[in-house]
């Protein structure tokens, strides 16, 4: 008889192990009844389990009366979308006079990179305007640009800013294409859900300061790769960022559709295929502009 109440117990335990993930998956997409984004969740969930793709997708709407809607935000690698952070950081510098947007930073051979940009093509000893670097960093996602404000405000320093606006999830841990951090296990990362509250503090131009938040808008609006949501929804201003690495593609910003203002933030990570992430990511902008 013990032996069978052992058995037993072991049993059940097993089978409760089993399913705590499956909770926990269900927890994190869940959506409360009441919430108004109780088809948005449907058809979101439809897009991503048609897929082997790892979907994370953030949802707001700031002109109704909705709860935000967050579907399986967590950790993931950031690709360029941690460039934003590093640009609120810069402006937090520049709001408190210990920058200004107009002075110059020159360009050294040791600062060039590959990858995205086109900045590594100018000459050694050009100089430019920190508005030009920032600008560069954002429109282009240009690699040297970015690791060039990297070194002029500290990692440390962004990170506390990180820390300070309260993203629980991003970290910056290495420079723009350093393939030796990667492989020391360095990466940098973030989630849906910060990237979600940076755009939704900028919406609102509580993200730095009104003027320098208009000045970010403007840099995000010029942003050259619109190959996901801008191609989702075509002639409708989008002020985003985008991201990519292996495996990986994201998307994230503002949508200013007339009449139907949201911030959208998509992140993807071991895609069965770059072709198909994008596409599905357009598909769920498009269900967020329209349920």
């Amino acid at each position: 008889m013990r032996r069978l109440i052992v058995f037993g117990c072991c049993l059940i335990g097993l089978m409760l192990a089993m399913l705590l993930p499956l909770r926990s998956a269900w927890a994190a997409a869940k959506v409360v009844p009441g919430s108004g984004n109780e088809s948005l969740a449907q058809a979101v969930e439809a897009l991503s389990n048609s897929d082997s793709t790892q979907y994370a997708l953030f949802v707001a709407y700031p002109g109704e009366n909705r709860a935000v809607y967050s579907y399986h935000s967590t950790q993931m690698r950031s690709a360029s979308m941690i460039k934003v952070f590093i640009l609120g950081t810069a402006m937090e510098k520049i709001r408190d006079g210990k920058l200004s947007l107009y002075q110059n930073l020159i360009l050294h051979s040791y600062d060039k990179v590959g990858g995205a940009g086109v900045l590594a093509g100018y000459a050694s000893g050009t100089e430019f305007t920190l508005d030009t670097i920032m600008r560069l960093m954002i429109t282009e996602s240009d690699n040297t640009a970015t690791n060039m404000m990297i070194d002029l405000l500290g990692m440390d320093e962004i990170n506390a800013y990180i820390k300070r606006q309260g993203y629980k999830d991003t970290i910056l841990q290495r420079k723009m294409m350093d393939s030796q951090a990667v492989a020391a296990g360095r990466e940098n990362y973030t989630s849906v859900n910060d990237l979600g509250d940076f755009f939704v503090k900028l919406y609102h131009r509580n993200c730095v300061s009104p003027e320098l938040d208009d000045v970010m808008l403007g840099y995000l609006e010029g942003q050259t790769d619109t190959e996901c949501f801008p191609a989702a929804l075509p002639g409708v201003m989008i002020c985003h960022k985008t991201g990519e690495l292996y495996g990986l593609y994201d998307d994230g910003g503002i949508v200013y559709q007339p009449g139907r203002h949201f911030i959208i933030v998509g992140m993807t990570e071991n895609y069965s295929s770059r072709g198909r992430a994008i596409a599905i990511l357009r598909q769920m902008a498009i269900a967020a502009a329209n349920h």
